[in-house]
């Protein structure tokens, strides 16, 4: 030890009578509240002088009592306002014992047996922490006869308040004795017991407090063991009473748990308490614990996980024990892997802390009614639970005991946490699709645990990603991996809020990962949905005889959406079959999309597979990218204008025209659908817009961008094809109205202008001189000569053609 811990004095064990009861109150891990503010001296006086009031009823006496226990840290007691307490406390027992215990010294000697268990304990633990001190007060009549059991002597005052807990606990182990819970006030006055007990005396009050806690079956109990167990060690080492501290890990050690047959949650809690305050200490003063003292509780804790990890134990029985593993390993720092430890944390978040598959599938087998408000209250339950409020630090423990496992270990988490994403997608899908309109704060309820969920997904991954998508790690790389983490965010994608960092880093390390690697690429783009899952709705009793509208299915939706992002990046290593299967069934539906950031995303899959090429199946690729052309213009000129967004239209025909084989069928239907757009769409803007084409150098209509499109085409179409856009183009000039051929020939001339394409603008310049005198001839003919015009411009094309040939 570089420095001694101090030694607490009697101010400062009557200020820690006060702080335990209320460091115990709560059966979480948040500090205490703070004390409300100071009261006024008239609220004091007024409350002592309605208790001094004989003729106050027992309603104002009540109240009188409860003010001041809601002020009971600013309290300093005397013997008189003892004298005023003690009367009431067969009446008030909860509310007169808290008061009494804040000042040990004025705790009467006797404790009447007929006091409740919680307010007797905390009584005679009181007296305990001040045994020492004179000026003890009685109480009432003096008992005539001895009761053994309950500690009393003959006189009916107990010999030693230590003993008198004991025994009471003794009592209540056998079944002698009932009691109603083991709250926060009982566990405070086993704790001061504790603290005052001779070695043999701490044996026997542990001993039987571990065995009525296991009993309980309760989380609050196991919390606030661990509580207790910490302010008890951190009290025997600052008062240097170190045996005791070896006492407590012996009787909480696997041996002694399998010769006493504890149940372990309370003994787990324990471990984690103790191992807590050593740590606390540790940092606090500057000490230097043998090793081995630190090794006790992390065996004890290491134990428990195995037991509770066993097949065939009883349900309840696990379920407590893994919650208490995952919450104690919160407040106990690192301890050293375990795979059993770590499997325990493993299922305590995901079955206890955050079960949102097990919640959605609920709330949809019980949708209805009743059922449905009985689903609201466990999910409102849940949410203010400590064990929902600790999600996030169970995560941290989770990452640090992966960092440290080995190979089989981590692969078994992994599974576990990529199986959890698939659960929540699958039932996160029917319960929204069920609920959304008709249960909306149900939905909005389970949302918060699920993004937590969300957020315990994400820093998992981003820590899988340091260890498996490391070429440095001891690991080596595995982008197998990267695909099965790519695969559990497209699961919890609706999910998603913001990007976090740790979110940015696991998609860009796990894209980087597949995109080199070809296997990885076909084990994601295998777990796409296919066109069949994507049309139907999920296979459930609940959603039976409901209408499915597929884009309406915001969960699936959000899938996919995440799916067309990532397959850019990856286009070129997917194998031709699985973008025939997969992909392209996906594009293609989703071209239609309400959702603009869906269909800009399916235009953008289209143009990296486009853009890709690579030599494996190159002819089968470019064969299926002339296929997927003819649907690809048709679904997005369908919806354009409305869903298609023109810049996404604009990138995929760009994209086809350059990377398709010269003078493709696929090129020329694409030009044509193009121009048969165009017509389209400016005869339905002269309806609506009288004055379009003399403002048409501002104008943003559909049929003005669509042109634009067509004349950025002139400098990017192959030669082959260039004969035919200028004849399409040709063709549709000539059928415009004077206004219309002025604003066009106009815009062409400066695109021409503008090029340096030494190429082409020669061609395009004679091209445009033979246009505009067309477009004046054809001015003053009727409709049909503008057709012979258009064969005019057919027989130009063979001298076009001929240049073309030269070039």
């Amino acid at each position: 030890m570089t420095t001694a811990p101090p030694r607490p004095g009697p101010a400062a064990a009557a200020a820690a009578a006060v702080h335990l009861a209320d460091h115990l109150e709560s059966a979480t891990f948040a500090p205490p509240p703070p004390p409300p503010p100071a009261p006024s001296p008239t609220t004091i006086l007024t409350a002592w002088s309605r208790l001094r009031d004989p003729s106050t009823s027992p309603a104002d006496a009540l109240a009188a009592l409860e003010t001041l226990h809601h002020h009971r840290r600013a309290l300093r007691l005397s013997s008189a306002h003892t004298s005023l307490l003690l009367p009431l406390l067969p009446v008030h027992p909860r509310l007169v014992a808290r008061l009494l215990a804040a000042s040990p010294h004025l705790v009467p000697a006797f404790i009447p047996a007929s006091l409740p268990f919680a307010p007797r304990l905390l009584l005679l633990g009181a007296r305990a922490s001040a045994k020492d001190l004179p000026g003890q007060a009685g109480f009432g009549k003096v008992a005539s006869t001895a009761n053994p059991a309950s500690g009393e002597s003959a006189s009916g005052h107990d010999d030693d308040p230590v003993v008198a807990v004991s025994r009471i606990l003794e009592d209540v182990e056998r079944g002698d004795q009932s009691i109603d819970d083991l709250d926060h006030l009982a566990l405070t006055g086993v704790g001061y017991a504790l603290a005052s007990a001779d070695e043999v005396q701490f044996r026997r009050i542990l001993v039987s407090l571990l065995r009525i806690c296991g009993r309980t079956g309760n989380l609050a109990t196991g919390v606030r063991v661990l509580k207790l167990m910490e302010w008890l060690v951190m009290g025997f080492v600052e008062s240097r009473k170190m045996r005791k501290v070896q006492v407590l890990f012996e009787l909480i050690s696997p041996e002694k748990c399998e010769g006493e047959d504890y149940v372990l949650f309370p003994v787990l809690m324990a471990a984690c308490g103790g191992l807590r305050a050593l740590r606390v200490a540790s940092a606090r003063y500057r000490l230097d614990f043998d090793p081995r003292l630190k090794q006790a509780p992390e065996r004890t804790i290491q134990f428990a996980a195995e037991r509770a990890v066993l097949e065939g134990r009883p349900a309840d029985d696990q379920r407590i024990l893994v919650q208490c593993v995952a919450l104690g390993l919160t407040r106990c720092g690192q301890v050293a892997f375990h795979e059993s430890v770590l499997q325990c944390v493993c299922m305590g978040l995901l079955k206890e802390l955050l079960p949102l598959p097990d919640l959605l599938r609920m709330s949809v087998e019980n949708a209805e009614g009743n059922s449905a408000e009985f689903v609201k209250a466990q999910v409102n339950q849940h949410l203010d639970s400590v064990l929902f409020k600790e999600a996030g630090p169970v995560t941290g423990v989770l990452c640090n005991q992966y960092s440290y496992a080995n190979d089989k270990a981590k692969s078994f988490v992994e599974t576990c946490v990529w199986e959890y994403a698939q659960e929540i997608y699958c039932h996160l899908r029917a319960a929204v699709l069920l609920h959304w309109g008709k249960q909306d704060d149900l939905i909005t309820a389970i949302d918060k645990i699920a993004e937590a969920s969300f957020l315990m997904v994400v820093v998992f991954a981003a820590e899988v990603t340091k260890h498996r998508l490391n070429a440095k790690s001891s690991e080596g790389f595995q982008p197998e991996v990267a695909a099965r983490i790519l695969v559990a965010f497209s699961c919890v994608e609706h999910l998603r809020r913001l990007r976090l960092p740790e979110y940015t880093e696991a998609v860009r390390s796990a894209v980087l990962a597949i995109q080199d690697n070809a296997a990885a690429t076909a084990l994601f783009i295998e777990s796409m949905p296919s066109y069949t899952e994507l049309t139907s709705k999920p296979d459930l009793p609940a959603l039976a005889g409901t209408t499915y509208i597929w884009h309406r299915d915001e969960v699936q939706t959000s899938r996919i959406l995440f799916y067309l992002w990532v397959v850019p990046t990856c286009v070129g290593l997917v194998p031709v079959h699985m973008i025939q299967d997969k992909v392209a069934s996906i594009m293609f539906l989703y071209l239609q999309h309400s959702n603009e950031k869906v269909t800009s995303a399916s235009h953008s899959v289209m143009v990296s597979f486009s853009s890709s090429g690579s030599d494996t199946d190159q002819d089968d690729g470019a064969a299926l990218k002339e296929q997927l052309t003819f649907y690809y213009i048709k679904r997005s000129l369908e919806a354009y204008p409305g869903v298609t967004p023109f810049d996404g239209l604009a990138s995929g025909v760009a994209a086809l025209v350059r990377h398709l084989p010269a003078g493709s069928a696929a090129i020329l239907f694409c030009i044509h659908s193009l121009v048969v757009k165009a017509k389209d769409l400016c005869e339905v803007a002269k309806v609506q817009n009288k004055s379009l084409w003399r403002s048409w150098e501002e104008s943003t209509d559909p049929c003005k961008k669509m042109l634009d499109l067509l004349l950025r085409l002139i400098f990017l179409v192959d030669i082959q094809s260039f004969p035919y856009l200028l004849k399409e183009l040709a063709e549709f000039v000539t059928l415009l109205p004077k206004e219309g051929q002025d604003a066009l020939l106009h815009d062409m001339h400066a695109h021409v202008a503008e090029s340096d394409d030494v190429t082409r603008k020669p061609v395009l310049v004679s091209w445009l001189q033979s246009l505009s005198y067309l477009s004046s001839q054809s001015r003053s003919e009727s409709h049909s000569k503008a057709k012979s015009a258009a064969a005019s411009i057919a027989s130009d094309e063979l001298a076009l053609n001929r240049a073309m040939a030269r070039l």
